[in-house]
């Protein structure tokens, strides 16, 4: 990556593991980015002091609070003046950070972001857009939960934020973008699927391929796909349970192997482990909150230090991304 570095605002003290494992899983991003840590100054400090190579890529702003997982929105939004995530978004209004990483509360960090940084010009409501990995390499997904009830025009507004995303990100110069629906037929789904169908259809700023089923999602058909929060969210955890269940079965083939099947997998064991780690899911750590006048990106809050780099990691790519600079 080539031109000046992302400044990335870490809420250090969202998700699980809070400082220990934001801190060390951002730092691993200390090489391209300029990382501002927000949090309780001295968890953090305590971190950052086994690397002290890195020390001119890190800033520690100190925040005294902490918005908890499932906290009441009206709470977060009014009565936590100092803590971690606000602070780091409010960096990100006043310009002085390009980017902010939580794995904090998503509905805190929605409605935090919303009231702080505010919608781009003409947008609704922020998406929620993860990029997935399919047979055909990445695509990107959107909304999958921050709004559950949509209308044609913001699922039109949805596949415009994907596009540009999967434009940016992906450098696709003219991604195909499809509606989920429970069939292909132009008559299948709800009204307003249908009548975003249409709207999409007439935008020629679009590459609009129509819908595409659940089971099909990761065969290469198209870049983004378009939902409305709840069926989007409702498809996430499906893929989510269905890799579960994929690793937990072969968990148990592994150990119904005799002794000389074992032996003969041990030398297809550099082969398995490269297997595991393209499938291992914290590679893909990161969504965007896509609509807003800034960079968010959520981390999911069980994240390990691995999976909290690559949400900061795609922080820094979008960044890139936005300047033209990928």
């Amino acid at each position: 990556m080539s031109g000046p570095r992302p400044r990335i605002a870490i809420d250090a003290m969202g998700g699980d593991g809070g400082a220990a494992v934001t801190v060390p899983g951002a730092l691993a991003l200390a090489d391209v980015a300029e990382l501002f840590f927000v949090g309780e100054e001295p968890a953090v400090r305590a971190v950052i002091a086994a690397h002290p190579d890195l020390s001119a890529s890190v800033h520690v702003l100190h925040a005294a609070e902490q918005i908890e997982t499932g906290a009441d929105l009206r709470t977060a939004l009014r009565h936590r003046p100092d803590a971690s995530m606000r602070r780091a978004l409010e960096l990100l209004a006043a310009g002085k950070v390009d980017a902010v990483v939580s794995a904090g509360d998503t509905g805190a960090l929605m409605a935090l972001s919303r009231q702080i940084v505010s919608t781009q010009p003409g947008i609704r409501r922020p998406a929620i857009c993860k990029a997935m990995v399919g047979a055909a390499g990445p695509f990107w997904m959107l909304d999958l939960g921050a709004n559950l009830d949509c209308d044609a025009e913001e699922l039109h507004q949805f596949a415009r934020l994907g596009a540009e995303l999967a434009r940016g990100v992906g450098g696709l110069p003219s991604p195909r973008v499809a509606l989920l629906n429970v069939g292909t037929e132009a008559g299948k789904g709800p009204a307003h699927i249908r009548a975003a169908a249409q709207t999409l259809r007439l935008d020629p700023a679009l590459n609009f391929t129509g819908f595409i089923e659940a089971n099909r999602l990761f065969r290469g058909e198209a870049d983004v796909v378009v939902a409305d929060g709840f069926a989007g969210n409702v498809a996430l955890k499906a893929m989510e349970g269905a890799a579960w269940m994929a690793g937990h079965m072969l968990r148990r083939w592994f150990e119904g192997l005799g002794f000389i099947e074992q032996a003969a997998l041990a030398l297809a064991r550099s082969k398995l482990e490269a297997l595991r780690h393209e499938l291992d899911p914290e590679r893909y750590n990161g969504a965007s909150f896509v609509g807003l006048s800034g960079v968010v990106v959520k981390s999911h809050g069980g994240a390990d230090r691995e999976g909290f780099a690559s949400a900061v990691r795609a922080a820094v790519q979008e960044v890139r991304a936005g300047s033209g600079d990928r």
